[in-house]
C-alpha cells in the first residue's frame, strides 16, 4: 500500500499511562508498540454470520475520490476512521459507520509513571539533606525526581502515574504508525514488539509477558495474551483476551527526554 500523508502538520502532545514493568521495557528497548481498546466497538464478524467487517482510514475532508485506486495515493484525515465491508449490515444494527482515534501519526506522547520528588523539607539556610515529599507543587521546587520502575527500594512515599505532571515525566513516544485490529489478530512480530521476553534453549525459544515469571510460552503471542493482556485485564466482560475487542495499535519511536526537550 502507498503511502499516505495526513490532512495536518500540527502534532498533538497528549499523556500516556504504563506500568512499572512496561516503563521497564521501553528503556529497554523492547517494546515499540501499544494497543488499546477501542472506546466505541465496531461489529464483529462472529456476531453476523456471513459478513466482514473492517477499519480503515477515513479520506481527507474536502478531498474527492472516484475508485479504490485512488483511495491509497488520496490524503487520510488524521483521527477519523471507517468501517469498511458488510457497512449495510452494520448501519441497519445500529453501529456507527466512523470511528475516531484520539492519537495521530506524529504526535508525541509523555509517559506517565510511578514516581516522587525530592525536595528541600528543611529551610533554605539549613544545610540539611534534601528528601522525597507526598506533595510536589511544581519543577521549581523539585531538585529531582526518582521513578519506581527503575528504583531498587520500594519505600513510601510513591506517587501514582496518573498524577505525574508533565514536567517529571523522561520518556516520550512519537507515533509513527496507526491502526485498528482485533486483539487476537495480533502477529508474533508485532506481539515481540510489545515487550515480551524470550529465552534460548537450543534451537527453541521460550516467551513470558512477566518479569517474575520464567519464560515457558512457545510463543510471543500467547505470552502477550496470557500474561500481559490478562494481568490488565483479567476476566473483564468487553476488554479480555476472550471478549477480543477492537484495538488501536500504536508504533512509536521511544525517545529518551521529556516532551518539552523534543524537536
Amino acid at each position: 500500500m502507498a503511502k499516505t500523508k495526513d490532512t495536518t502538520d500540527s502534532v498533538s502532545v497528549k499523556p500516556i499511562i504504563f506500568s512499572g514493568e512496561m516503563v521497564r521495557t521501553l528503556l529497554d528497548g523492547r517494546k515499540t508498540q501499544t494497543r488499546r481498546v477501542m472506546k466505541v466497538q465496531p461489529p464483529k464478524n462472529e456476531d453476523f454470520r456471513g459478513s466482514y467487517f473492517g477499519v480503515c482510514r477515513s479520506i481527507a475532508d474536502g478531498f474527492r475520490y472516484f475508485s479504490c485506486n485512488q483511495y491509497d495515493r488520496a490524503p487520510k484525515h488524521p483521527h477519523k476512521w471507517e468501517l469498511d465491508g458488510s457497512v449495510g449490515v452494520a448501519r441497519d444494527a445500529g453501529f456507527p459507520k466512523e470511528y475516531f482515534c484520539p492519537m495521530a501519526i506524529g504526535d508525541l506522547l509523555w509517559v506517565r509513571e510511578t514516581w516522587r520528588g525530592i525536595v528541600k523539607i528543611n529551610a533554605p539556610w539549613e544545610p540539611y539533606k534534601e528528601g522525597v515529599a507526598r506533595y510536589v507543587p511544581d519543577s521549581r521546587i523539585c531538585k529531582g525526581v526518582e521513578f519506581k520502575a527503575s528504583h531498587v527500594s520500594n519505600n513510601e512515599p510513591w506517587q501514582p502515574s496518573i498524577h505525574m505532571p508533565r514536567w517529571a515525566s523522561r520518556l516520550t513516544l512519537r507515533v509513527t504508525n496507526v491502526r485498528a485490529e482485533r486483539l487476537q489478530d495480533i502477529s508474533e512480530d508485532d506481539a515481540r514488539a510489545e515487550g515480551v521476553r524470550k529465552e534460548e534453549f537450543g534451537r527453541h525459544s521460550l516467551w513470558s509477558g512477566r518479569e517474575t515469571e520464567r519464560p515457558t510460552l512457545s510463543s510471543a503471542k500467547q505470552a502477550f495474551l496470557d500474561h500481559v493482556w490478562t494481568d490488565l485485564y483479567g476476566e473483564h466482560e468487553t476488554k479480555s483476551v476472550g471478549a477480543n475487542p477492537w484495538v488501536w495499535v500504536y508504533e512509536f519511536e521511544v525517545i529518551h527526554k521529556n516532551v518539552d526537550e523534543v524537536n
